[in-house]
């Protein structure tokens, strides 16, 4: 599976060519910085990878600046990657986050199954979370120790709601 930052440069790609400065600017442009740090550095050497891969390519249309284009190679390791994304339940909300965004690289009846996979596991974590914080405040355990189970209720509440609209 694909590293977040190879996510957002492959879907930025899907969208267009674009070099790696371009790429940073989006990245700022979208306020990545407060859910998902990509400096330039890391942005830089993820695109050398990713072209040592065989999932982008210089377009060879500028001499003084590289200019990526996603193959399709990388094309259907972005695809695979968001489907793995789907299937997988994490309160690292950044995945589901990315899975959302490149969600147009499916093709919808791929959609639709991700979708439905997806709720089925999101239905299955709900119910035995829940179930866990009942159990949880039965024996009365600190409400700090309850939050966290609040919370992931919240996350599987969000990520349906998202999948209904989606």
């Amino acid at each position: 599976m694909l590293s977040k930052t190879s996510i957002v440069i492959l879907g930025f790609l899907c969208k267009g060519e674009k070099n790696a400065y371009d790429m940073l600017k989006m990245i700022d442009s979208m306020n990545m910085k407060y859910w998902l740090p990509i400096g330039a550095t890391t942005l830089y050497e993820t695109c050398l990878r990713l072209q040592k891969k065989a999932l982008i390519e210089d377009s060879g249309e500028s001499q003084a600046k590289a200019i990526y284009r996603i193959t399709d190679k990388g094309k259907q390791e972005l695809k695979n990657t968001v489907i793995a994304l789907f299937d997988q339940v994490d309160y690292d909300t950044v995945w589901f986050c990315l899975a959302v965004m490149y969600s147009d690289i499916l093709s919808k009846e791929e959609l639709y199954t991700a979708k439905q996979k997806r709720a089925a596991l999101l239905d299955e974590y709900e119910k035995g979370t829940k179930q866990n914080r009942d159990i949880m405040l039965q024996h009365k355990v600190p409400y700090s120790a309850v939050c966290a189970i609040e919370r992931m209720i919240r996350i599987v509440e969000m990520e349906k709601e998202t999948l209904s609209k989606l």
